[in-house]
């Protein structure tokens, strides 16, 4: 680990958007330009004593904001706080630190994402769109609700404009109003995939996810190295 993961920076909130009624988005301004690779993750807080994890939910921005995706979790006070932030106010980091990085790719690639997972999978495929990467994509979004897929409209404009990437999104449980998949996200995966040899494949959500579909996944014939979570 470098030491320039630990240093702290200060961060000022430009945006605090609610995405869903338990999501916030917020897009934060560092004090210096700070570098970031593509599945990065922040430690975010307020204080450099209680600091939580966070990945980076876009590629590297020309503005320099740093993006992050947060859900709400139930009576936790840290958690209210945190979102009762509003633009200018300020909060501390240490990173950007690792968790996986976009592969050269030469095969089809799929991203699975689950919940706000769907973060470092958005930072993945929008850099690939950056590097001009033109495999066959295609982007797995498991939710619980429709309204849990809180960029639901950007991913349809973007599959839309690209014509190697198909985004399918999969609701689990209120299916109210919902015309598409159901189930869990990875038997969506394995029913349009049964087979995975040559196949890429991103994953980030959940861990009781992560350990179900990574075992199903490799049944599958995807291999171990060609496996990112």
């Amino acid at each position: 680990m470098s030491s320039s993961e630990n240093i702290t920076h200060l961060l000022t909130v430009v945006q605090a958007n609610k995405l869903a009624p338990q999501i916030i988005q917020l897009l934060l301004k560092p004090e210096h330009p700070i570098k970031y690779t593509s599945g990065d993750y922040i430690m975010l807080g307020f204080d450099t004593s209680d600091l939580k994890p966070f990945s980076i939910a876009d590629a590297p921005r020309d503005d320099g904001l740093i993006e992050c995706h947060i859900r709400k979790q139930d009576s936790n006070e840290w958690m209210e706080k945190l979102f009762a932030t509003t633009a200018g106010d300020q909060l501390v980091m240490q990173g950007p630190k690792s968790q996986m990085s976009l592969q050269p790719a030469h095969e089809a690639v799929i991203f699975v994402a689950g919940g706000t997972g769907f973060a470092p999978m958005r930072a993945l495929l929008n850099e690939s769109l950056r590097q001009n990467i033109s495999v066959p994509m295609t982007f797995y979004w498991g939710a619980r609700s429709p309204e849990d897929l809180y960029m639901h409209d950007t991913m349809i404009d973007l599959a839309q404009k690209h014509g190697h990437i198909e985004y399918i999104p999969v609701i689990s449980e209120d299916f109210t109003n919902w015309q598409g998949e159901t189930g869990l996200v990875h038997n969506a995966v394995l029913k349009n995939h049964p087979n995975l040899e040559k196949t890429t494949l991103y994953m980030c959500g959940p861990w009781p996810m992560i350990q179900t579909a990574k075992d199903e996944f490799i049944d599958a014939g995807l291999q171990k190295d060609k496996l990112i979570y």
